[in-house]
Protein backbone atom coordinates (compact mmCIF):
# COMPACT_ATOMS: atom_id res chain seq x y z
CA UNK A 1 0.00 0.00 0.00
CA UNK A 2 2.77 2.49 0.92
CA UNK A 3 4.99 3.44 -2.01
CA UNK A 4 7.57 5.89 -0.67
CA UNK A 5 8.79 7.58 2.51
CA UNK A 6 12.16 8.77 1.18
CA UNK A 7 11.16 12.41 1.58
CA UNK A 8 8.50 11.79 4.22
CA UNK A 9 5.94 11.13 1.51
CA UNK A 10 3.39 8.34 1.40
CA UNK A 11 0.83 7.23 -1.19
CA UNK A 12 -1.89 4.85 -0.09
CA UNK A 13 -5.00 3.20 -1.48
CA UNK A 14 -7.73 1.75 0.74
CA UNK A 15 -10.63 -0.08 -0.90
CA UNK A 16 -13.48 -1.80 0.93
CA UNK A 17 -17.14 -2.50 0.19
CA UNK A 18 -17.97 0.75 1.99
CA UNK A 19 -15.33 3.20 0.74
CA UNK A 20 -12.68 3.63 -1.94
CA UNK A 21 -9.93 6.01 -0.88
CA UNK A 22 -6.73 7.33 -2.46
CA UNK A 23 -4.48 9.52 -0.34
CA UNK A 24 -1.08 11.14 -0.66
CA UNK A 25 0.69 13.06 2.09
CA UNK A 26 3.88 15.12 2.04
CA UNK A 27 4.86 15.95 5.60
CA UNK A 28 7.38 18.63 4.64
CA UNK A 29 4.94 20.55 2.49
CA UNK A 30 3.30 23.96 2.46
CA UNK A 31 -0.25 23.00 3.31
CA UNK A 32 -1.38 22.47 -0.27
CA UNK A 33 -4.40 20.23 -0.59
CA UNK A 34 -6.94 18.66 -2.89
CA UNK A 35 -9.79 17.03 -0.97
CA UNK A 36 -12.96 15.34 -2.17
CA UNK A 37 -15.06 13.09 0.08
CA UNK A 38 -18.59 13.93 -1.05
CA UNK A 39 -19.08 15.82 2.23
CA UNK A 40 -18.31 19.52 1.64
CA UNK A 41 -18.10 20.47 5.32
CA UNK A 42 -15.76 17.54 6.06
CA UNK A 43 -13.68 18.52 3.02
CA UNK A 44 -13.36 22.01 4.51
CA UNK A 45 -12.18 20.57 7.84
CA UNK A 46 -9.55 18.41 6.14
CA UNK A 47 -8.41 21.46 4.20
CA UNK A 48 -7.94 23.23 7.54
CA UNK A 49 -5.92 20.27 8.82
CA UNK A 50 -3.65 20.45 5.79
CA UNK A 51 -3.34 24.24 5.69
CA UNK A 52 -2.35 24.70 9.32
CA UNK A 53 -0.17 21.59 9.68
CA UNK A 54 1.67 22.46 6.43
CA UNK A 55 1.16 18.83 5.37
CA UNK A 56 0.30 18.57 1.69
CA UNK A 57 -2.73 16.28 1.42
CA UNK A 58 -4.41 14.83 -1.64
CA UNK A 59 -7.42 12.72 -0.72
CA UNK A 60 -10.25 11.24 -2.78
CA UNK A 61 -12.99 9.16 -1.23
CA UNK A 62 -16.06 7.53 -2.76
CA UNK A 63 -18.14 6.29 0.14
CA UNK A 64 -21.57 4.86 0.85
CA UNK A 65 -23.12 8.23 1.64
CA UNK A 66 -26.52 6.75 0.88
CA UNK A 67 -26.17 5.06 4.28
CA UNK A 68 -24.69 8.02 6.18
CA UNK A 69 -21.38 9.82 6.66
CA UNK A 70 -19.96 7.38 9.21
CA UNK A 71 -17.96 5.02 6.98
CA UNK A 72 -16.58 7.85 4.85
CA UNK A 73 -15.29 9.86 7.79
CA UNK A 74 -14.02 6.89 9.77
CA UNK A 75 -12.23 5.35 6.80
CA UNK A 76 -10.71 8.69 5.77
CA UNK A 77 -9.26 8.87 9.27
CA UNK A 78 -7.80 5.38 8.90
CA UNK A 79 -6.35 6.06 5.45
CA UNK A 80 -4.92 9.45 6.40
CA UNK A 81 -3.51 8.10 9.65
CA UNK A 82 -1.83 5.18 7.91
CA UNK A 83 -0.34 7.49 5.29
CA UNK A 84 1.07 9.84 7.94
CA UNK A 85 2.48 6.90 9.89
CA UNK A 86 4.23 5.54 6.79
CA UNK A 87 5.57 8.97 5.84
CA UNK A 88 7.06 9.40 9.33
CA UNK A 89 9.17 6.27 8.87
CA UNK A 90 11.24 5.47 11.96
CA UNK A 91 10.41 8.93 13.40
CA UNK A 92 14.08 9.77 13.81
CA UNK A 93 14.62 13.40 14.76
CA UNK A 94 10.98 14.42 15.25
CA UNK A 95 10.03 16.64 18.16
CA UNK A 96 7.34 14.07 19.07
CA UNK A 97 5.37 16.15 21.60
CA UNK A 98 3.31 19.27 21.11
CA UNK A 99 0.32 21.10 22.55
CA UNK A 100 -1.53 24.32 21.84
CA UNK A 101 -4.61 26.34 22.72
CA UNK A 102 -6.61 27.33 19.66
CA UNK A 103 -9.05 30.25 19.96
CA UNK A 104 -11.80 30.69 17.40
CA UNK A 105 -14.17 33.53 18.11
CA UNK A 106 -16.15 32.53 21.23
CA UNK A 107 -14.57 29.10 21.70
CA UNK A 108 -11.24 27.77 22.93
CA UNK A 109 -9.88 24.28 22.28
CA UNK A 110 -6.77 22.56 23.57
CA UNK A 111 -4.93 19.76 21.77
CA UNK A 112 -2.05 17.77 23.27
CA UNK A 113 -0.24 15.31 20.99
CA UNK A 114 2.34 12.57 21.44
CA UNK A 115 3.62 10.73 18.37
CA UNK A 116 4.13 7.75 20.61
CA UNK A 117 3.28 4.75 18.48
CA UNK A 118 0.51 4.11 21.02
CA UNK A 119 -2.96 5.09 19.80
CA UNK A 120 -5.19 6.80 22.33
CA UNK A 121 -7.87 9.45 22.04
CA UNK A 122 -9.29 11.61 24.80
CA UNK A 123 -12.21 13.58 23.36
CA UNK A 124 -13.76 16.03 25.80
CA UNK A 125 -15.82 17.97 23.28
CA UNK A 126 -19.48 18.89 23.60
CA UNK A 127 -21.17 19.82 20.33
CA UNK A 128 -24.44 21.76 20.84
CA UNK A 129 -26.05 20.70 17.54
CA UNK A 130 -26.69 17.05 16.67
CA UNK A 131 -25.92 17.62 12.98
CA UNK A 132 -24.15 20.02 10.69
CA UNK A 133 -24.48 20.00 6.90
CA UNK A 134 -26.11 16.53 6.93
CA UNK A 135 -23.36 15.08 9.14
CA UNK A 136 -24.22 13.79 12.61
CA UNK A 137 -21.79 15.65 14.81
CA UNK A 138 -20.99 12.57 16.92
CA UNK A 139 -19.23 11.12 13.85
CA UNK A 140 -16.44 13.71 14.13
CA UNK A 141 -15.14 11.85 17.16
CA UNK A 142 -14.91 8.71 15.01
CA UNK A 143 -12.65 10.52 12.55
CA UNK A 144 -10.24 11.57 15.29
CA UNK A 145 -10.42 8.10 16.84
CA UNK A 146 -9.57 6.33 13.58
CA UNK A 147 -6.79 8.83 12.79
CA UNK A 148 -5.28 8.22 16.22
CA UNK A 149 -5.58 4.45 15.82
CA UNK A 150 -4.00 4.29 12.38
CA UNK A 151 -1.26 6.87 12.94
CA UNK A 152 -0.32 5.58 16.39
CA UNK A 153 -0.85 9.00 17.97
CA UNK A 154 -1.89 9.81 21.51
CA UNK A 155 -4.32 12.72 21.08
CA UNK A 156 -6.10 14.67 23.81
CA UNK A 157 -8.62 17.20 22.52
CA UNK A 158 -10.71 19.31 24.87
CA UNK A 159 -13.06 22.14 24.03
CA UNK A 160 -12.80 24.39 27.07
CA UNK A 161 -15.75 26.55 26.07
CA UNK A 162 -17.78 27.55 23.05
CA UNK A 163 -21.33 27.88 21.74
CA UNK A 164 -21.17 27.59 17.96
CA UNK A 165 -20.93 24.01 16.69
CA UNK A 166 -19.13 25.01 13.48
CA UNK A 167 -16.52 26.95 15.45
CA UNK A 168 -15.98 24.15 17.95
CA UNK A 169 -15.45 21.49 15.28
CA UNK A 170 -13.18 23.73 13.23
CA UNK A 171 -11.14 24.64 16.29
CA UNK A 172 -10.57 20.92 16.96
CA UNK A 173 -9.18 20.36 13.46
CA UNK A 174 -7.03 23.49 13.61
CA UNK A 175 -5.71 22.66 17.08
CA UNK A 176 -4.72 19.18 15.93
CA UNK A 177 -3.10 20.69 12.83
CA UNK A 178 -0.90 23.05 14.84
CA UNK A 179 0.14 20.28 17.22
CA UNK A 180 0.95 17.97 14.30
CA UNK A 181 2.95 20.70 12.57
CA UNK A 182 5.15 21.12 15.64
CA UNK A 183 5.41 17.45 16.61
CA UNK A 184 6.48 16.15 13.18
CA UNK A 185 9.10 18.86 12.74
CA UNK A 186 12.72 17.73 12.86
CA UNK A 187 14.58 18.90 15.96
CA UNK A 188 17.97 20.02 14.65
CA UNK A 189 19.55 19.33 18.06
CA UNK A 190 18.35 15.73 17.98
CA UNK A 191 18.02 15.04 14.26
CA UNK A 192 19.84 11.68 14.26
CA UNK A 193 18.03 10.18 17.25
CA UNK A 194 14.64 8.68 17.96
CA UNK A 195 13.12 10.72 20.84
CA UNK A 196 12.53 7.82 23.20
CA UNK A 197 14.62 6.10 25.88
CA UNK A 198 13.35 2.82 24.40
CA UNK A 199 15.04 3.67 21.12
CA UNK A 200 11.80 3.09 19.21
CA UNK A 201 8.44 4.76 18.66
CA UNK A 202 6.83 1.82 16.95
CA UNK A 203 4.53 1.11 19.90
CA UNK A 204 3.78 -2.26 21.48
CA UNK A 205 7.27 -2.22 22.96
Amino acid sequence: MKKSNKKRVSILTRNTNETKINVKVELDGKGKNSISTGLPFFDHMLEQLSKHSLINIELRCIGDLKVDAHHTMEDCGLALGNAIKEALGDKKGIRRYSFNYLPMDECLTRCCLDISGRPWLIWNVFLPNISIKDIETEIFREFFQSLSQAAGFTIHIENLYGKNTHHIIESCFKALAISMRNAINIDVRNSTNIPSTKGTLIGNS
